[in-house]
């Protein structure tokens, strides 16, 4: 049996155009769920006779449109990330996070992976020569086209298993 290990090669990687896409979607669908959740709130209120939605409202104001935007983020990435490995633009473009083998990270390292997106200018940090943003790098985690790691990974392990003899 062979003891090959799959590793991501870097012509997996998404292209830097549609990780900027990936922003820009995920971007409109953090919003998006700021207004559902204040809907939820406005209706869940309204139906009990609550009065939640002044205490949302001080919430909110609290913590200002950046505090908001981030608390949301937060748990827009941990669940995505943590349940399917992508996000919403991840999945309209075709990319997912793997590991280095490329398998879906575990919970821990999409945490990892998610906190350091608070890290100041993390967003600018793909223009340095590593071409990777922080949060991979340090999350050791890659962003990759879904279909070509498929094909590579099936490739991979085909091709380990010649020579070895089917034992059914």
């Amino acid at each position: 049996m062979s003891n090959s290990v799959y590793i991501v090669e870097k012509k997996l990687f998404t292209s830097d155009r549609d990780r900027f896409l990936n922003c820009i979607i995920d971007f409109f669908f953090i919003f998006f769920s700021i207004f559902i959740v204040t809907i939820f709130v406005i209706i869940t209120g309204n139906i009990f006779q609550w009065d939640i939605y002044n205490s949302w409202v001080e919430i909110m104001i609290e913590l200002g449109m950046l505090g908001a935007y981030l608390s949301f983020a937060m748990v827009y990435y941990l669940v995505f990330e943590g349940l399917f490995g992508r996000t919403m633009g991840k999945i309209i473009t075709g990319s997912i996070v793997v590991n280095e083998n490329g398998l879906k990270p575990s919970f821990g390292i999409i945490c990892i992976r998610t906190l350091c997106r608070l890290i100041p200018f993390d967003a600018l940090s793909f223009l340095g020569k590593s071409e990777r943003i922080w949060h991979d790098s340090i999350s050791k985690t890659y962003v990759v086209e879904k279909k070509d790691l498929e094909k590579d990974m099936e490739m991979f392990y085909n091709l380990n298993l010649i020579g070895i003899e089917d034992t059914n």
